[in-house]
């Protein structure tokens, strides 16, 4: 056999955000991060470390970060100066969108639906320190950003190896904030990345063996943790397992749950969690004879009994697919659907026939 893996992003694990900050060797810093966060009171904490070392916060960003709001963001960076890195700290919404404004010059929208970087992009973007303040995303060890644009009902894919963040630092201590349901829903969506990244054309043994490290630990901690949201050592674990999927599907990409989900949250507005993980359990059944229904045989119970365990449902009519949706979805779905090892018609004919 013959594979490749790569993932550049140096992994700090276990660090206090605050002391972590005062190690950062960046005199220009650019904050990103969310209203949230300043408003607990963490915002001015890290500036009250940086100093002056911090040239502007970006505190604005929100949920499914919109292509006009971060455009309109980079224009105001024009009026600040000249900066060396990008500081974020937050979930997906907020480290997806502190890599477009990493970016050197301009992000445009090209015919083919992506947004993509001008220029040479050995050099395109900045350093990013990124803290993930949720176990779910993994935004903080790959390549890629989700932009929306709402009005157009679009969403696009920032794509570049110089958007990986120089490095991921992970402080137990700023998850813990998370609701019930965002943990949660955070969780699934790393079970979700490690789900698609084995039934993915682009798995490899290494992708692989991350992504099962993953299901064992989501599958075992997410319901103990949705009853213990302050468990120290649970959190961690939730970190760890939101780790390894991000390893996995670094080097996969998603796949069709994925693609599924994104007209689903455009939409409806469910949540990108639950968009992109209630159709494992049905996806697990539809899984034709192959390596992937192999590997993932040993854990389709756990992963089932699950999402009854969490109460979350998993019909798709429940969020928003019934029969004309789901035909108007598959008819639709991006280049992520074709990552995957699917008979696409055939998971079409499963989605019309629950009930």
């Amino acid at each position: 056999m013959k594979f490749g893996y790569h993932n550049p992003v140096r992994i700090r694990f276990g660090v206090d955000l605050l002391q972590a900050c005062r190690e950062l060797e960046s005199n220009r810093i650019l904050l990103v991060t969310s209203r949230g966060f300043s408003a607990r009171g963490l915002t001015a904490k890290v500036q009250e470390v940086l100093g002056k070392r911090v040239v502007a916060v970006l505190d604005s960003i929100t949920p499914n970060p919109e292509l006009s709001e971060l455009v309109a963001l980079k224009n105001t960076l024009r009026d600040i100066g000249e900066f060396e890195s990008v500081l974020a700290i937050g979930g997906g919404s907020v480290l997806d969108s502190a890599k477009f404004l990493s970016v050197r010059g301009d992000v445009v929208v090209r015919d083919n639906g992506l947004v993509i970087i001008e220029g040479d992009s050995s050099i395109a973007s900045k350093p990013i320190f990124a803290f993930p303040t949720t176990a779910g995303t993994g935004s903080e060890l790959t390549k890629w950003a989700t932009i929306w644009d709402s009005k157009a009902g679009v969403k696009y894919s920032l794509q570049s190896d110089s958007l990986y963040p120089h490095t991921a630092l992970y402080d137990v201590n700023l998850t813990r904030t998370l609701s019930r349901e965002n943990t949660i829903a955070t969780g699934l969506d790393a079970l979700s990345h490690a789900c698609e990244s084995i039934w993915n054309k682009n798995a490899n043994p290494i992708s692989t063996h991350y992504a099962l490290d993953s299901i064992k630990l989501i599958v075992r901690i997410l319901p103990d943790l949705a009853e213990n949201l302050q468990s120290f050592e649970l959190r961690e674990s939730m970190l760890y397992a939101s780790m390894y999927a991000a390893l996995a599907f670094s080097n996969t990409q998603t796949a069709l749950a994925h693609a599924i989900s994104y007209p689903i949250t455009m939409r409806f507005g469910v949540p990108h969690g639950l968009a992109c993980s209630f159709s494992i359990p049905l996806l697990l059944d539809c899984l034709p004879k192959c390596e992937a229904r192999e590997i993932l045989a040993p854990y389709t119970r756990a992963i089932k009994e699950l999402f009854s365990t969490l109460k979350v449902s998993t019909n798709p009519r429940d969020y928003g697919l019934d029969s004309v949706v789901v035909e108007e979805v598959f008819a639709s779905l991006n280049a992520r659907a074709k990552n995957g090892v699917f008979e696409l018609e055939e998971v079409k004919r499963i989605f019309l026939l629950v009930k």
